[in-house]
């Protein structure tokens, strides 16, 4: 029994360090070089994959757009050749390139949900800011990760810690003057949107 005890153990503090190993810190002139700058208004987006079945949000991740657009993608699994990853961070996010985040996501089982805000050019670089500083994190805390960084910023102050995705959507949809797009994904794989 004791040995099961110590394997169960081993198994998930090896899980729980697997979140980290992937994601690794890259040179400062790597990440200048993948810089992406959207001359949109300054803006952030909570993007939440939610299962159809129980409508539970099941991952978090925020797309900013300051000084450059980035997206933090807290323990997830993107990735695309023409972006950069370094720890929780994709940067060279282009909007063309944040839809086919969506759409990578946004499969049979599973829709995407986007609450964009329009932000100050400042509120935004230092969300970015704050992003970097979180550095990568352990699978499973999408959502804590995403509401710790939230929460620092005062219109979203009231987004209290939670583990749980689809809690950080609901604060985030008492925010006035959210813009919300749902992407969903047909069996065949075409997307649609409905705004």
């Amino acid at each position: 029994m004791f040995n099961r005890i110590l394997i169960a153990i081993s198994l998930g503090a090896s899980l729980f360090l697997t979140g980290c190993v992937n994601n690794t810190v890259l040179p400062a002139a790597e990440i200048e070089a993948a810089r992406f700058v959207n001359d949109d208004t300054p803006f952030i987006s909570l993007i939440t994959m939610i299962n159809t079945n129980s409508n539970g949000g099941e991952h978090s991740a925020l797309l900013i757009n300051g000084s450059q657009q980035i997206l933090y993608d807290p323990a997830g699994t993107f990735r695309h050749s023409r972006t950069l990853r370094s720890e929780d961070i994709i940067y060279g996010m282009t909007p063309g390139l944040a839809d086919y985040y969506n759409s990578y996501h946004a499969r049979f089982g599973y829709y995407v949900k986007v609450q964009k805000l329009n932000i100050s050019l400042e509120m935004a670089d230092a969300l970015i800011a704050r992003t970097q500083a979180e550095g990568a994190v352990p699978k499973l805390t999408c959502g804590r990760a995403t509401s710790d960084i939230l929460n620092d910023f005062a219109p979203f102050s009231h987004i209290n810690t939670t583990y749980f995705p689809g809690r950080v959507m609901r604060l985030f949809d008492q925010i006035e003057g959210v813009d919300v797009t749902i992407v969903r994904e047909d069996d065949i794989g075409q997307n649609y949107r409905s705004d």
